[in-house]
């Protein structure tokens, strides 16, 4: 169970103004893998985006898991970027408030690659 507080409805509904295509997709990858501090995301999130990091069995509640798609299809772009930059309170996710808005939407649609409602 978590948590997570609404992001301001006026960034919540707003979507990736990025076009998705190999840069920014890989881009965000980067980030993810090695390219955010204080810590990379796969560190928590892990290489898969399931939650099982090598980190991740030090939170509670546990890292996200990004491979869910029942859960990620109901999380609207806006919400995800604004979680990034500002963190998740109650949780362990922190801020990534040095990001600029570029790096988070790339990171904000590699994430999404994790699940797919196709998949």
């Amino acid at each position: 169970d978590r948590h997570t507080e609404f992001a301001p409805a006026a960034i919540a509904s707003m979507s990736n103004p990025l076009p998705i295509n190999d840069s920014n997709l890989n881009a965000g990858k980067r980030l993810y893998e090695s390219g955010v501090k204080p810590v990379a995301c796969i560190e928590c999130h892990g290489k898969r985006g399931d939650g099982t990091g090598t980190m991740s069995h030090m939170f509670e509640p546990a890292p996200r898991n990004f491979t869910c798609n029942q859960t990620l299809d109901t999380i609207p772009d806006g919400q995800l970027f604004w979680v990034v930059q500002n963190g998740s309170i109650g949780t362990s996710m922190p801020a990534f408030d040095k990001l600029t808005d570029e790096q988070i939407w790339q990171l904000t649609m590699y994430i999404r690659q994790f699940s797919s409602s196709d998949s």
